[in-house]
């Protein structure tokens, strides 16, 4: 197969499934959809502040809120928070002339490389593809800094010789504690807790991102046939976390064209057969650089945030608010209506929200962690108070 095709199919296999793989909306949001507007949102009570520090120590309001439709999550954990910043952020440019390092990590033979460059008329840059079937090793590296690394078990699978059969174990390590869980991999029976450390220290020491860190916050264990042998697979999804502040990892919003997006998701997709067996990583859709940061001594308080995310939602039934996180969404800041969310050097704003995460649907991929299949959301703009949603 040639490498142009598979980079191509690949790239847009990954799209449908870890950013476009969202469920049909069910039939209670769509009537929530059609209400939404109907009615007058209430009157703003009059917003309060708090420090950073005070955020930290913040807990879930008395129950006299009033609230109209909103069920609220038992308490909130804000106590990792660091510092809270707008943050300036951007795509890399002109990745693949340092294409080396990529090659040398994953130990691919740079004599069997091959160039190649697609999506010009969308100003996509160029990409250095690495396929070898006899080695079942691939690589992609673009101008944006989109790496994507495939072997093994992976590889038989994109290339149709490995087929899915199952989700065994899904975790939310927020939440769980995976302590003593294990799983049967190609070496052998390996702690799922032990793997994951392991991969978040590869993370951090081979793919820095300055100013922040990786952390990872999902495992899938998958079961594949393999030539008529069951084999399982781990897959973790790392958020990335700027002083203590996660980037979003839930929720995209997308027109229904398919151009230019509203906000975007932000993490790493981790494959490993074996406890010390790497056989998928993907940035997403590039490399993010943090260019500066405009720190913010003061928010808006949870109460207000809270109390501005039941006006706006007023027009809606019930709503189940399942956590509330605080994190970095991604705005692009777009040149012309033409450009796409991803391409070299593209700047984006990240702005620091309260999340309101409404568990709806399942993830039920075949491959990498989608967690937006399984969430909805409601952002509040700690800096002000903007409520935006992907419901509708």
């Amino acid at each position: 197969m040639k490498a142009k095709k598979i980079t191509i199919s690949f790239l847009a296999f990954c799209l449908a499934s870890l950013c476009c793989g969202c469920q049909e909306t069910p039939q209670e949001v769509r009537e929530r959809m059609n209400s939404y507007g109907e009615n007058k949102q209430m009157a703003s009570q009059e917003r309060t502040y708090c420090t950073v520090a005070e955020l930290k120590e913040a807990k879930l309001p008395d129950a006299d809120m009033g609230l109209d439709n909103i069920i609220l999550p038992q308490g909130v954990d804000f106590s990792e928070i660091e510092n809270i910043a707008i943050l300036s952020l951007s795509f890399e440019e002109n990745y693949t002339e340092n294409k080396d390092e990529a090659i040398d990590l994953f130990e691919i033979d740079k004599h069997s490389l091959t160039s190649d460059t697609f999506d010009e008329e969308r100003n996509m840059g160029r990409t250095v593809i690495y396929d070898s079937p006899a080695h079942e090793k691939y690589l992609a590296v673009e101008d944006n800094g989109f790496v994507s690394f495939i072997s093994g078990l992976t590889y038989d699978y994109i290339n149709g010789k490995a087929h899915y059969g199952s989700t065994l174990e899904k975790y939310d390590l927020q939440a769980e504690d995976i302590s003593g869980r294990k799983v049967e991999l190609a070496d052998g029976e390996a702690d799922i807790a032990k793997v994951r450390e392991s991969a978040e220290k590869w993370l951090n020491e081979k793919m820095p991102m300055k100013g922040c860190e990786y952390h990872i916050s999902d495992a899938y264990v998958r079961e594949l046939d393999s030539t008529g042998e069951k084999k399982k697979q781990l897959s973790f999804y790392a958020e990335v976390l700027c002083g203590g502040m996660r980037f979003n990892s839930y929720a995209s919003k997308e027109p229904a064209d398919n151009a230019q997006v509203d906000f975007y998701m932000h993490g790493i997709q981790l494959n490993y057969d074996g406890s010390g067996q790497m056989s998928f990583f993907s940035n997403g859709v590039g490399k993010i650089n943090v260019d500066s940061r405009q720190e913010i001594k003061e928010v808006i308080d949870l109460r207000s945030a809270i109390q501005l995310m039941n006006e706006e939602m007023s027009g809606f039934s019930e709503l189940k608010i399942t956590k509330i996180l605080p994190m970095y969404v991604l705005y692009p800041q777009y040149k012309t209506d033409e450009e796409l969310y991803s391409v070299p050097g593209q700047k984006i704003e990240g702005r620091p929200v309260y999340a309101f995460l409404i568990a709806e649907g399942t993830d039920d991929t075949e491959f990498g962690i989608n967690k937006s299949n399984a969430y909805k959301v409601i952002f509040v703009d700690m800096v002000t108070g903007e409520v935006t949603t992907n419901i509708g």
